[in-house]
């Protein structure tokens, strides 16, 4: 699906990423706490005990101070920072006390950043390939970044490329940074940050080949490189997703991005770099970098250098497969290793069409997409040529390969190639009866309907194992394909099998979170009728409180509100307002009371009514902007 819930969903995810990143931060205090009780002051440089517990002390402050308080921020930080002062350098180094000066970093005043990246840039060498230094140089490029720029944001585009006002941030690393772009800094400072940004790329520049190979060194690289072009990755904690924000950045920072392009392609090894870790995602972060700042030309060049020299390459002879290991023998280099899978995945992001089309599609995957797709290690390469060709004659002719292959790579678990499959049907227009043929002869359903049709894709398995695994849980690609499906020009046996389907059953799925998606697809396609969408809602009747009750389902029961004729809005509120207690039980039936003003109508229908039309019904005009292609961040 395109769209993304706006309220409850997002607001669960980031309340559990926020427990998860609070219990993380704990261990973190209570380990840190642990050494200093055996007299083991933290991991790198040594500090003295009063050092080490005056970290530890400050670590646990800084969880009990409210997030978006970033006034008590800039205390601390300008605090902590002055304790440090002539000793940056060796408390960088140290495990507690670089993540207490990372995460305060971006807090402090002009003049305490002002002095440390004075002290910075007189120390790069030792900061770049220490293994927690390293982390607070990154923090300092950044945060210098961003105060540089700060005045050049009119809006902030998000991850998907739209433009959005800036917005109050909810996670820790937002609040910094909408801190760090509406701080009101001198005009000095922020020269003084710029100078700072060049300074670090100029120096990494000069010696590129000497932190190419260090994991530490090749990870300021990649963030200087990515910084150049406006890009910033924030961490949002261990082993959780990484916040990406797009800023605009000054024209002449294209010129470093090109000198770190031109440097690494002159290397004579130049060919080596996608199958070492290392120099793979160094040139991914590059290629990443070139588009954003729209050099086509660099682009071209590494693009080109790439398939000539390197990704044709034949395989050479190798050893026995190990035991479950997969065979890529026959396959180009490129397939055989992670990060030179990885790079062509950045690749195929960038490329232009028509490089796309004749140098990567035909050259390296025409002709083995099944292939491809039924191997563990190359089937998200194939899903990353299916997001992004736009020339209808490369889908026709991957269609040819896909006959009779689906059910295999439904199978082997490899759901995403026919999810990516799904949504490229939909973008080009064609091809579209066909993926459903393909798909439903896949699951062996194409002569059923309702219900057992529409779980079979929701679950993607074969109706007669849905019979043996009733508890399985809707995929999360079969909620894409269906959703997909219902943006086809035809998606009429998927639509039928929705309303067909028991109310009560539907609102299972409706409750669901990943089948609550499939109801933005169906209220908001062009090709579901005004009938179908009316029908659906009468066929939710008795079941609105089941979803008023659950977190997605009350954002459903706002969807199918919102696309209702004023006497289903009336027949949705009377249902609910015979049980306003039972409403009100739940937190999310109390924001449904209170959007759909539920209490009135039981107090009052005349009432309710006048409100209704004297607001123009604002969840209304919501739904208006919905349709006419408003809104929305794209899922991955």
């Amino acid at each position: 699906m395109d769209e993304e819930p706006t309220s409850n969903h997002g607001a669960n995810h980031l309340k559990n990423r926020n427990k998860k990143r609070k219990s993380a931060q704990k261990r973190f205090l209570q380990n840190a706490k642990g050494f200093g009780r055996k007299n083991s002051f933290g991991r790198g440089a040594e500090l003295e005990q009063d050092e080490y517990n005056y970290f530890v002390e400050i670590l646990e402050a800084l969880g009990t101070i409210a997030s978006d308080n970033g006034e008590e921020r800039s205390t601390m930080a300008n605090n902590v920072y002055e304790q440090a002062r002539g000793k940056e350098i060796k408390v960088s180094s140290n495990q507690l006390s670089s993540r207490v000066l990372e995460n305060l970093l971006g807090f402090t005043d002009e003049g305490t950043l002002e002095h440390v990246i004075e002290v910075f840039g007189e120390n790069f060498r030792v900061l770049c390939c220490d293994r927690f230094a390293s982390h607070v140089l990154q923090k300092a490029l950044l945060v210098a970044m961003v105060r540089c720029v700060a005045g050049l944001q009119v809006e902030v585009e998000q991850d998907d490329g739209a433009v959005v006002a800036h917005k109050k941030q909810k996670s820790d690393v937002g609040r910094e940074l909408e801190y760090n772009l509406k701080e009101e800094f001198g005009e000095g400072h922020r020269k003084i940050c710029g100078k700072f940004v060049k300074k670090v790329a100029k120096f990494l520049l000069n010696n590129l080949e000497e932190f190419v190979w260090d994991s530490f060194g090749n990870y300021v690289i990649r963030q200087c490189v990515l910084n150049l072009a406006g890009i910033l990755e924030l961490k949002t904690g261990k082993g959780e997703a990484v916040e990406v924000k797009k800023l605009t950045v000054p024209e002449k920072w294209t010129k470093l991005i090109n000198d770190f392009s031109s440097r690494l392609l002159a290397w004579p090894q130049f060919a080596e770099f996608p199958y070492n870790e290392f120099t793979s995602v160094l040139l991914q972060n590059l290629l990443t970098a070139l588009e954003r700042s729209e050099d086509k030309y660099q682009l071209e060049l590494i693009n080109e250098k790439l398939m000539s020299e390197s990704l044709l390459l034949e395989v050479k002879e190798q050893d026995d497969n190990e035991e479950g290991q997969e065979d890529h023998s026959n396959l180009p280099k490129v397939f055989q290793q992670d990060s030179s899978i990885r790079l062509l995945e950045a690749m195929l992001a960038v490329a232009d069409a028509e490089f796309l089309k004749d140098q990567l599609y035909k050259k390296l995957f025409q002709g083995k997409i099944v292939e491809l797709s039924k191997l563990r290690g190359t089937n998200f390469a194939v899903q990353k040529l299916l997001d992004n060709i736009s020339d209808k004659h490369i889908l026709e002719h991957i269609f040819s390969e896909f006959d009779g292959g689906l059910e295999e790579i439904l199978q082997l678990g490899h759901t995403g190639v026919v999810a990516s499959l799904a949504k490229a049907c939909a973008r080009l227009s064609c091809q579209q009866g066909k993926f459903i043929k393909l798909l439903l002869d896949g699951l062996h359903c194409s002569e059923t309907g309702g219900d057992k049709l529409l779980t079979s894709v929701l679950k993607l398995m074969p109706p007669e194992v849905v019979a043996k695994q009733e508890s399985a849980q809707i995929h999360i690609h079969g909620s894409i394909i269906l959703q997909s499906v219902l943006d086809f020009n035809k998606p009429i046996k998927l639509v039928s099998a929705i309303l067909d389907t028991k109310s009560d059953q539907l609102a299972k799925i409706f409750t669901d979170p990943k089948g609550s998606f499939v109801v933005n697809a169906f209220i908001r396609s062009k090709f579901v009728g005004e009938k179908s969408r009316e029908k659906l809602i009468r066929h939710m009747e008795g079941c609105y409180m089941d979803l008023a009750l659950s977190s997605h389902g009350s954002r459903v029961l706002e969807l199918l509100y919102e696309a209702a004729g004023p006497a289903l809005k009336e027949s949705i509120v009377k249902e609910l307002s015979e049980r306003i207690a039972q409403l009100n039980s739940k937190p999310w039936g109390a924001i449904i009371n209170r959007k759909l003003l539920v209490e009135t109508y039981r107090n009052n229908p005349t009432q309710w009514k006048n409100a209704k039309a004297s607001s123009g019904d604002k969840v209304g005009r919501m739904f208006d902007k919905l349709i006419d292609g408003g809104g929305g961040k794209k899922r991955k």
